[in-house]
């Protein structure tokens, strides 16, 4: 399916995508409400993709996982899971994507229990809170970007497409984020959660650019979920996330994808090459 006709069909009305929410992951209860869940009030998304100029906000926001909730596509049209941490002085919720509503609802994720990267060397030093970043050029400083980081942040043909929610064990996305998630909340390890903040939490974390023009693409604002654990077994684990209908290249000042360029769905499945110029070419992580 050409990028450009990806079936965007959501409405120009903000959509409440905890309307419905569900505390359950697989039709099982979670043992990890440990505070209850409250229903987020802010409600920007299109299908997970928020449809205005550019990636509003751009942060990190540095805490401590307390716990979370999961939807699935039966119980809302652009499921979540809800993360909920802690800055210190507050609780706040990360929202991130689990399907698309996309005619192709699935993502692409990079999964890393061991992630080396010299930008971990800037978010020890950050006191807990949500920092703004800005960056003199894309992808430098604590700016993540998927095609421009260098070193890069992940190698594109590595990255997995799982359904949603399909039956059977380790068959989505919510049975590969679970055991991460589990590990990082028991340890009590401090997160680091890149994408749009809204003041009270943080949405948008997944690849932000690669999209259709009309919905929101910018180049060094993708989103991610990072582990640090110290202690003796002192390291790093990352989550990356992207829709399988996002493309590459991407415009260098836009991020927008363009045209004939390859879906993530394809380049993850090991369809095609890797489209585009040897600066969005991926190396190891």
């Amino acid at each position: 399916m050409p990028h450009h006709q990806s079936a965007h069909h959501h409405s120009g009305e903000y959509e409440n995508e905890h309307e419905q929410m569900g505390q359950q992951q697989h039709g099982h209860q979670e043992s990890h409400q440990q505070d209850g869940h409250q229903q987020s009030s802010h409600k920007k998304h299109y299908g997970g993709r928020t449809k205005a100029k550019g990636i509003e906000n751009y942060s990190v926001w540095k805490g401590t996982p307390i716990s979370y909730v999961a939807q699935t596509l039966q119980q809302d049209r652009s499921p979540h899971i809800n993360l909920k941490f802690s800055d210190g002085s507050k609780d706040h919720e990360a929202n991130i994507n689990v399907a698309s509503t996309d005619a192709d609802p699935d993502l692409v994720y990079w999964l890393h229990r061991q992630w080396h990267h010299p930008i971990t060397k800037g978010l020890t030093s950050l006191q807990d809170g949500v920092h703004k970043i800005t960056a003199s050029e894309p992808g430098s400083g604590l700016s993540l970007d998927f095609l421009r980081t260098k070193p890069a942040l992940l190698t594109l043909s590595a990255g997995r497409v799982l359904p949603n929610n399909k039956s059977g064990p380790n068959n989505d996305i919510l049975d590969q984020l679970k055991p991460i998630l589990d590990d990082a909340i028991q340890a009590k390890a401090k997160v680091y959660i890149f994408g749009a903040d809204y003041g009270q939490g943080i949405d948008d974390v997944h690849m932000n650019q690669g999209s259709s023009p009309e919905y929101a693409n910018a180049v060094g604002e993708d989103g991610a979920i990072i582990f640090h654990y110290q202690g003796g077994d002192d390291h790093y684990e990352a989550v990356f996330l992207a829709f399988a209908s996002q493309s590459v290249p991407t415009n260098d000042q836009t991020g927008a994808a363009e045209q004939g360029g390859q879906e993530l769905a394809q380049i993850a499945q090991g369809t095609g090459s890797q489209g585009g110029s040897s600066s969005h070419q991926q190396g190891g992580s």
